[in-house]
């Protein structure tokens, strides 16, 4: 194993920046929409071009050029039998347009749909935000899919058709930023949806879901132990410690990042495909989730608020009752104090009266004073 690689293996060599940002103006239209960018994204697409980072590939049209399943099938093969615990080949890209759900409606849009060699369907979505309502949206994308189904299985077999046609869906959604519901259970990343009743009853269910936690992933893995690891910093990180540590552990993925690379000698491409990828984020629906996170943390400072507020009233309760013992104390201190005066009293009186005995004794002598 090469235990020497740089980060020029993987992306090739660097140039410096006003080599890249000529790269860049030699293209006006590209120019134009890069310098609308944020200078955040102004500066990961600057550096990149460099060669001094990775590109991130979350965002939706990086996503299905390198892990495209009509031109690179084994690649997604090989990512969804690690994720799937069980060897997948995929034997036909399905349509990815669904129904509308309601006449304004936009259509549903799945990322990736491919059939497996069993008949079940995996549809592969990239989030660079994980959206509101994940469970209920999910349950609408699988509810499209399978209706299509049996539409499509019913119309082909007729009388035929039995329910047990329907094949499993797999519904897999990959979040580079995880929304607030599954950061609460961190340091969990991976989210599988199970279906069981309480009767122990055993029904088959057509759709599973799964959720991977891209961000709470980099948190909790810190170093790159199987493929499952590999795959998911390989689709999540542009840091050129971890790409270097990847193509070294596993040097199959310096195709990828040399494909990927090859961005860096067309600005226009890259920056064209990251506008659309900007484009694609629905900021509305973005709004809403920030709004829901905002709101679960209102509701979390308020439940801190309130155990505070019982924590006030628990320490006020206890001063008092601190309050009540150095009192108590105090009296016994007084106590103690009277005791000791009406003690030192009465020795002052004994001293005085065997003072008095033995002037007595002096004058009148023993014998008188037994009488």
């Amino acid at each position: 194993m090469n235990t020497h690689l740089n980060l020029s293996d993987a992306l090739g060599d660097s140039i410096p920046e006003d080599e890249a940002l000529s790269l860049i103006k030699s293209e006006p239209d590209a120019y134009d929409r890069f310098q609308n960018f944020a200078p955040n994204d102004r500066k990961t697409i600057l550096e990149f071009i460099q060669g001094q980072r990775g590109l991130k590939i979350t965002y939706d049209p990086f996503f299905k050029k390198i892990l495209s399943p009509t031109y690179h099938p084994k690649r997604l093969e090989g990512f969804l039998s690690e994720l799937l615990g069980q060897q997948v080949h995929i034997i036909k890209v399905r349509e990815n347009e669904g129904i509308r759900l309601s006449e304004n409606a936009s259509y549903i849009i799945m990322d990736i749909l491919v059939e497996l060699s069993d008949g079940s369907c995996v549809n592969v979505e990239m989030q660079k935000r994980g959206l509101l309502f994940p469970g209920e949206r999910s349950c609408c994308y699988a509810a499209d899919f399978i209706s299509r189904e049996y539409a499509l299985l019913k119309a082909e077999k007729g009388d035929e058709f039995s329910y047990t046609d329907l094949r499993p869906y797999y519904q897999i959604v990959l979040m580079e930023q995880s929304s607030l519901n599954f950061k609460k259970v961190a340091p969990y990343y991976i989210h599988r949806e199970q279906t069981t009743y309480d009767s122990g009853a055993e029904v088959a269910t057509l759709w599973h879901t799964m959720y991977v936690s891209l961000d709470t992933f980099h948190k909790v893995v810190q170093n790159i132990d199987n493929r499952l690891h590999a795959w998911l910093t390989f689709l999540s990180s542009d840091n050129p410690a971890d790409i270097i540590n990847l193509i070294t552990l596993y040097p199959e993925f310096r195709d990828l990042y040399q494909e990927i690379a090859e961005f860096r000698k067309n600005p226009k491409e890259l920056i064209y495909m990251y506008s659309e990828a900007l484009a694609i984020m629905d900021r509305n629906t973005i709004q809403l989730t920030l709004e829901a996170e905002l709101n679960d943390t209102k509701a979390e400072l308020n439940d801190t608020k309130e155990q505070l507020s019982d924590t006030k009233e628990q320490l006020a309760e206890k001063d008092k009752l601190l309050a009540e013992s150095q009192k108590a104390l105090t009296d016994k201190d007084n106590l103690l104090a009277d005791k000791d005066s009406i003690i030192a009293k009465q020795l002052a009186d004994n001293e005085n009266l065997l003072a008095e005995l033995a002037k007595y004794r002096e004058l009148y002598g023993d014998n008188n004073i037994s009488k």
